[in-house]
Order: structure tokens, then C-alpha cells, then sequence
């Protein structure tokens, strides 16, 4: 479970061993090749990725400049807050990860964290909800920012 141990409303300061190992037996482990993009997994949904190999670029799903370049992401995960948000709330802004090359994910999915947040009320409570707050904030401040953008693109 240590890989959990990096999400930090799924470690064991908030999950039993019971918890964690539950949500273990959901999770997969994927993988890209280069030029591949991801966003969701066709079955299981959006969900948290821990990369245990190689490297991507991370956009915003929308035709702007918002990219940013992950390297040396061994072990840590990535979309651990904004997982927690609906999956309709300004879809346009969540994220997309572009695999370089070859890259091995280990996935844990949506529902698994939202099943065990639901009957978990301390981790919700002193963790996850804080973070589902800030990923709310910064989805729709890009709102904000995307629009003053299209604004400003259209003066010129």
C-alpha cells in the first residue's frame, strides 16, 4: 500500500489497513506509449495517477498555453485534488496528461476514492474536502482567466 501512503487522504494517518487494501484491489496498473494522451480510463473513469515510470506533459483541455512539464515523477501522484471534483465541473479545464514516451502508471480509480470518502468521514472531514475546495477554486478560476484571455485575444 505504500503507494497510497502518497495520497494523503487515502494513507494510513486517515485509512485502516482494511480500507487500503480495498482500495489496492481496485486499482490498475497502465500503460502508454509516446504520443498517447490520457484523460480518463474507458471503464473505470478519471482517477489519480502515480507514475512508476517515464514522463508526460500536462495540459488543460482547452486550446491555450496551460502546459506544464513533469519529469522525475517516480512514485508521486498527480490530480489528487481535482479527482475529487464532479466529473462534469468545468470539463474543459481538467486535466490531460501527453506521454513523451514509454510511461507505466499505477491508477487509482475515481470511484474507489469516492466509496471509501463516503464511509470515511475523518478523512473527508480533516483532508479530502479541504483539497476538493482548493480543486474547485483553481477549475473555476481558470474559468475567469480563460474568458479575460478570449477578451483580450479579440481587441487585438
Amino acid at each position: 500500500y505504500s503507494l497510497l501512503e502518497t495520497i494523503p487522504y487515502l494513507s494510513s494517518k486517515y485509512l485502516s489497513p482494511e480500507e487500503q487494501a480495498d482500495i489496492a484491489m481496485q486499482c490498475v496498473t497502465l500503460e502508454f506509449s509516446a504520443s498517447e494522451k490520457f484523460v480518463a480510463h474507458p471503464d473505470l473513469g478519471r482517477g489519480v495517477l502515480i507514475f512508476r515510470r517515464g514522463f508526460a506533459v500536462v495540459s488543460r483541455n482547452v486550446a491555450t498555453e496551460y502546459f506544464t512539464w513533469h519529469s522525475d515523477l517516480t512514485d508521486l501522484p498527480i490530480d489528487v485534488n481535482e479527482v475529487l471534483v464532479e466529473d462534469d465541473y468545468f470539463k474543459e479545464h481538467q486535466l490531460v496528461f501527453h506521454f513523451v514516451g514509454f510511461t507505466k502508471v499505477f491508477f487509482v480509480p475515481r470511484s474507489a476514492i469516492m466509496g471509501v470518502l463516503e464511509k470515511n468521514e475523518r478523512a473527508w472531514k480533516e483532508c479530502a474536502r479541504w483539497r476538493y475546495f482548493m480543486a474547485g477554486l483553481v477549475l473555476y478560476s481558470l474559468r475567469d482567466s480563460r474568458k479575460a484571455f478570449e477578451d483580450f485575444h479579440d481587441c487585438l
